[in-house]
């Protein structure tokens, strides 16, 4: 009962009506800029919105919306920015699950500044966070039963208004429905009464857009001013508890694991291909195509366990300086297994070519590894607190290094540099049919590599008939997926084409309609050379 009471003095504070109105303006501006889906300019237009709504919110709410809360609104304009700045790609779905995150960290700060990310414990932050969501999902229907149970609570106007919108709303919809069905009933009857040709189809399409996103946006901002404040607060203490045996024998089997692992890459660091050889039976180049995601993976798995073993471990003073002293030496053995997948990958690179698989793989490592150093710094030295927003702000800063070097134009770049080396390992062609399947951004990589003339000498006719017959795929897919007769320079044409404008797309279509006669050229003649050489290649699998 007492906290029937305290949600209802903070609806009155609250305003419901000035939730749901800046609702239903989000998602009248979702219908408006996120028709054609979220990548393009769009979205960051939409989440700009949704910013200036929830600033509105506080202001009216009178509440200062905290500098951290700030931080994240503005974290999340910028990473939806990414999906107009680069062209589509792992990167795009990389932005747009850190906004949802910002988002969902900006309810949070506001909402409940102790469990605020940067200084809340791990425990708090995800009890903050499940809250959350589930405002999410239940949306504005809390908003609307007290509408409608607490009917005092609106002000005379709104009492006297809402009766003659309700028959307007009736009288509008009847005579929609039945007059469009008597016009397409009868000409004559058509050319005296002129109502509007609806296409119902399309208005329940915009319907669904504006409810969906009000409804959504009504549930955020629930979270963020109204029910934290009678929200219950998390356990004091986790029910299960790890003891000093446990929680030794559990690290100091994992140090010997790891112990064991890593001096066993120290034989091909220093051994080279000959020990590879008679260790195993594999070359250089079989060695570093296996165990690289595993190793991943282990460190992956290596962060959370370390989190739960710690916050397991019992009360006792005793058991947390065993577990600094067990983790510290597993955090350093992670640090080399690190290191070890890097240089194998490095190896990979060299005869097998980068990736955007690999390269983001590497990227992810190298946030790992801030990740174990900032663990190591905060939580197993007692300052727990600081480990979270530490964590969560390394990975934006890695998403942001992510945006500005365009993953896909590095490894466009990559691969051409190792293919003109002069004594390139492994001496692979350019697989210049690969470059044409990424995205915008690497364009102009892949037309200088496609334009470029093939090497006069150093190859057999086998070799040549394969790269003709490459180039040929190439161009292709490049004026298939880019040219003047492609969808996408089709959409960029229609009127709406501004909701989806991408600073990578544009950019890409640019310079292959300003190179469409030189890929003509290179695609007539490297299909007709490949169809003379009589040579069939079998096509190449996307790596």
């Amino acid at each position: 009962m007492h906290a029937f009471t305290l949600y209802c003095k903070v609806l009155s504070m609250n305003s419901v009506r000035e939730i749901l109105l800046a609702a239903l303006l989000v998602g009248v501006a979702a219908d408006a800029l996120l028709r054609d889906g979220f990548q393009g300019v769009g979205f960051p237009l939409w989440v700009a919105v949704v910013l200036m709504a929830t600033l509105a919110l506080g202001r009216r709410d009178r509440r200062a919306v905290s500098a951290q809360a700030h931080g994240w609104l503005v974290a999340a304009v910028l990473a939806a920015t990414g999906l107009a700045w680069r062209a589509p790609s792992e990167l795009s779905a990389l932005d747009f699950l850190a906004t949802l995150l910002a988002l969902g960290l900006a309810a949070i700060s506001i909402g409940q500044r102790e469990a605020a990310p940067i200084g809340a414990p791990f425990r708090v932050l995800v009890w903050a966070g499940g809250r959350v969501l589930r405002d999410v999902f239940v949306g504005a229907l809390p908003l609307a039963f007290h509408g409608l149970l607490a009917p005092g609570a609106r002000d005379p106007a709104s009492r006297r208004g809402w009766p003659l919108l309700r028959t307007m709303l009736i009288v509008v919809s009847l005579l929609a429905v039945f007059g469009s069905l008597l016009r397409a009933a009868d000409p004559l009857f058509a050319s005296l009464l002129a109502i509007p040709d609806f296409d119902f189809g399309e208005v329940m399409v915009h319907l669904f857009l504006i409810g969906f996103f009000a409804w959504v946006f009504a549930g955020w901002s629930r979270g963020a001013f109204i029910s934290s404040a009678t929200a219950s607060r998390p356990p004091a203490r986790l029910p299960l508890s790890l003891g000093m045996t446990d929680m030794t024998a559990a690290l100091a089997a994992l140090d010997a694991l790891f112990t064991v692992f890593i001096l066993a890459q120290l034989g091909w660091l220093f051994g080279g291909e000959r020990f590879l050889q008679a260790r195993t039976g594999l070359t250089a180049a079989q060695y570093a195509r296996a165990g690289f995601f595993q190793m991943v993976l282990v460190v992956a798995l290596g962060v959370p366990l370390l989190m739960a073993t710690r916050a397991l471990a019992d009360s006792g003073e005793a058991t947390r300086r065993r577990h600094t002293r067990l983790a510290m030496p597993m955090i350093g053995l992670l640090l080399a297994m690190i290191a070890s997948a890097a240089l194998r990958m490095r190896l990979y690179v060299n005869y097998f070519g980068l990736t955007t698989d690999r390269f983001y793989t590497l990227a992810i490592m190298a946030w790992l590894g801030v990740v174990l150093i900032w663990l190591a710094a905060t939580t197993l030295r007692g300052r727990e607190r600081h480990f979270i927003g530490g964590a969560i702000v390394a990975g934006y800063a890695t998403l942001l290094v992510l945006n500005v070097l365009a993953p896909d134009h590095v490894v466009a770049r990559v691969n051409v540099a190792r293919a003109t080396a002069t004594t390139p390992v492994g001496g692979a062609p350019l697989d210049v049919a690969y470059l044409a399947l990424l995205s915008g951004d690497a364009v102009p990589t892949t037309l200088s590599a496609l334009l470029a003339p093939l090497p006069a000498r150093g190859a057999s006719a086998s070799e040549r008939s394969t790269m003709e017959v490459e180039r040929c795929r190439a161009a292709e897919r490049v004026q298939r997926r880019w040219g003047p007769a492609s969808p996408t320079a089709a959409h960029a044409e229609q009127p709406t084409a501004w909701r989806r404008w991408n600073a990578g797309d544009a950019r890409a279509l640019k310079l292959v309609a300003a190179s469409a006669a030189a890929l003509r050229a290179v695609q007539h003649g490297s299909c007709a050379a490949a169809r003379l050489s009589g040579v069939v290649v079998p096509t190449r699998p996307y790596r």
